[in-house]
């Protein structure tokens, strides 16, 4: 019976570690009693349901929220530079966009100016704040990130913020249902064109790929800015982070933070590369839903918000 047990706690212990991490082998070694077993199974099922990615919601404070919008505001006010003797449409885009944040800040900091904020003064503060305060203002950026993809590729508005709160399984649903409807208007003429002109396609297309996907330029822009924004942050802050042993209703060992700082490291990578691709939208849901929130909430002990 005893042997029964032990092979039972071994399963369970690989199906947690495979469904946070998608590599079971690395917690073999775990010894956790069986209420942390059940208490990260919990999380599990709050982190993935069936296969199915769910977006995370995370309790911010004053500093994260500061610090989120400073990193936007260097982001926009750095492509406006970049752009304003290359691309006009873009340098307006940007510049108005930085403004915009700009005046949120100052409506946070009333001392708040925009040399203080490119002399470095503000990158030496977020130095010397805490893990979990890092680790959030790298969660938002990555929601960012998201959401600016999703109206590059034509996205409302509103569409592109659901992104944040929305299953994978349902933007799927919904890109289905988008191109059912667009099948049943083309007749089968049309049709019979389209995979025509598809068939005869060859790889030497694979260059106009931008231009297929992305539709708003400067949100592109901005989505890969931010991701690159994203691995700055962790190479400099979250990457050779001190971990210990987390305490409360869910102990999290010191070496399954490290190994999530991995993962999220690989995920912020794969974020970078898909958008350089001009991935699909669900692909880098995933990314930022499956491999880089999951991750950050484990590694640096983030609260989840239950709504």
């Amino acid at each position: 019976m005893s042997g029964i047990i032990s092979m039972f706690s071994l399963l369970i212990e690989m199906i947690i570690a495979h469904l946070l991490f998608g590599n079971a082998h690395s917690y073999l070694d775990l010894k956790l009693d069986i209420r942390a077993y059940s208490v990260l199974f919990g999380v599990v099922l709050a982190l993935s349901n069936n296969n199915i990615l769910y977006a995370h919601n995370f309790y911010q404070n004053d500093s994260s929220v500061l610090y989120t919008l400073i990193k936007q505001f260097e982001i926009e006010k750095n492509l406006a530079l970049e752009h304003q003797y290359v691309n006009n449409s873009s340098y307006s885009i940007h510049s108005e966009r930085a403004d915009e944040l700009f005046h949120k800040l100052a409506s946070i900091r009333k001392d708040i100016t925009v040399n203080s904020i490119f002399s470095n003064h503000y990158d030496i503060l977020l130095s010397d704040l805490n893990l979990t305060t890092k680790a959030l203002v790298s969660a938002n950026i990555a929601d960012e990130s998201l959401r600016e993809y999703g109206l590059s590729t034509g996205l409302d508005p509103k569409m592109a913020s659901g992104l944040l709160n929305m299953s994978v399984d349902m933007i799927m649903k919904m890109n289905e249902s988008s191109t059912t409807n667009m099948t049943d208007s083309v007749d089968k003429h049309s049709m019979e064109k389209m995979t025509s002109m598809s068939n005869n396609q060859t790889t030497s297309n694979e260059g106009n790929q931008e231009n297929k996907v992305v539709k708003n330029l400067a949100n592109y822009e901005t989505s890969v800015a931010q991701a690159k924004s994203l691995k700055m942050l962790f190479t400099n802050y979250l990457q050779d982070a001190k971990l210990e042993n987390s305490t409360g209703l869910m102990p999290i060992p010191t070496g399954m933070k490290i190994n999530a700082i991995r993962e999220l490291g690989q995920g912020i990578d794969n974020l970078v590369l898909a958008l350089n691709r001009n991935g699909s939208v669900e692909e880098v849901y995933s990314i930022v839903h499956g491999q880089i929130h999951p991750n950050l909430f484990l590694a640096f002990s983030l609260k989840l918000k239950s709504d």
